[in-house]
């Protein structure tokens, strides 16, 4: 079975990547966000397949949580919550 790169699992290390720069760009190079929220398929991908499960449940220092209610979210600093979730599919011509 081929690999379907835009499939929002194989796209989370790029989101959540994009959504620590997008964090340091508006609150600084020295604060983390929160935390993370993705739905469970997309942590376990993170979690087992990038990162070989070497620390579950974290990237840099900051926690990963799964929640099957979201399609990904960052809680900033500040406690806002900036969606980190995959762009919609473009719909078919």
């Amino acid at each position: 079975m081929a690999i379907d790169p835009t499939h929002p699992k194989h796209t989370v290390h790029q989101r959540v990547v994009e959504g620590f720069q997008g964090h340091w760009k508006a609150h600084g190079s020295d604060k983390y966000p929160q935390r993370f929220r993705l739905p469970p398929e997309e942590l376990y991908h993170l979690d087992h397949v990038m990162h070989k499960g070497g620390h579950p449940g974290l990237m840099w220092g900051v926690p990963l949580e799964a929640d099957p209610a979201t399609k990904g979210e960052m809680v900033a600093i500040d406690g806002s919550v900036v969606s980190i979730a995959p762009a919609d599919p473009a719909p078919a011509a």
